[in-house]
C-alpha cells in the first residue's frame, strides 16, 4: 500500500491515528480492540503492508513524513493487536505476531532512519505477550524476539545511533530497557524466569555492550 487508506473506518478513527503519529511512544494508548486494519499516512512514499490470518486481529498504523515503511503480519489461532506510529523520514517498522496465545504491540518511532524488527510468538493458549517499544532520534535500531508463556518488554531509546537487541525465551520474562545518549549498544538474552531493568546514559557517545545473559 502506498499512501492509501485500505480498509473501512470512521473519520474519527483517522483523526485519532493521525494524532497518535505526532506523539512519542509513552503517550500511546493501548491498542484498539477493533477487528481489521486502520491506516493513515501523511507525506510522500510511505508504505504499509499488513497480513492478517489470526482471528480478531487488530492493527492501527499511522505514518507522518516521507519514505516510511511498516510491515505487520498477524497469524496463528489467537487474537493479536498492534499499534504502530512513525513520524519523520525513512523509518522502518517490521512486526510479526504469531502463536496460540495473545500478543499485543505498541511501537512508535520519531526521527529519521530508525529501524525496529519485532517478532512475538506466544505458544500457550490464554497467555498474553506484550511489547512496548519507542525510539526518538536518528539512526536507532531495536531488534526484539519473544518466545514463551508470558514475556513482556519495554524498550526505549532517546538519542542517535543507538542499538538495542533483546531475546526472551522461556516463561514469565520481564525486560525494561532505557538508553539515553548517542552510540549506545546493548545485547541481552534471557531464558527461564529472570526479570531485568537496565538504564544506560551517555551523552558523550561511548559504546557499551554487556555480554549475552548479563
Amino acid at each position: 500500500m502506498t499512501n492509501r487508506f485500505a480498509s473501512c473506518s470512521l473519520a474519527g478513527r483517522l483523526a485519532s491515528l493521525a494524532a497518535a503519529a505526532t506523539l512519542a511512544a509513552p503517550a500511546l494508548a493501548n491498542p484498539a480492540p477493533d477487528r481489521g486494519v486502520f491506516v493513515t499516512q501523511i507525506g510522500d512514499d510511505n508504505r504499509t503492508t499488513v497480513t492478517q490470518t489470526a482471528p480478531d486481529a487488530a492493527a492501527s498504523i499511522a505514518q507522518s513524513g516521507n519514505g516510511n515503511a511498516a510491515t505487520l503480519t498477524q497469524q496463528g489461532s489467537a487474537p493479536h493487536s498492534a499499534r504502530i506510529a512513525q513520524q519523520g523520514d525513512d523509518n522502518t517498522a517490521i512486526a510479526n505476531q504469531n502463536g496460540s496465545g495473545t500478543s499485543t504491540l505498541l511501537m512508535a518511532q520519531q526521527g529519521n532512519r530508525n529501524f525496529v524488527d519485532v517478532s512475538q510468538n506466544q505458544s500457550e493458549s490464554g497467555a498474553v505477550t506484550t511489547a512496548n517499544l519507542s525510539q526518538t532520534g536518528d539512526d536507532n535500531r531495536i531488534v526484539l524476539t519473544q518466545d514463551g508463556s508470558d514475556n513482556e518488554a519495554t524498550l526505549t531509546q532517546d538519542g542517535n545511533g543507538n542499538l538495542m537487541g533483546a531475546v526472551q525465551t522461556g516463561t514469565g520474562n520481564r525486560l525494561i530497557w532505557s538508553q539515553i545518549g548517542d552510540g549506545l549498544s546493548a545485547i541481552q538474552v534471557q531464558q527461564g524466569n529472570p526479570q531485568m531493568e537496565i538504564t544506560q546514559t551517555n551523552v558523550g557517545g561511548a559504546q557499551f555492550a554487556p555480554p549475552p545473559g548479563q
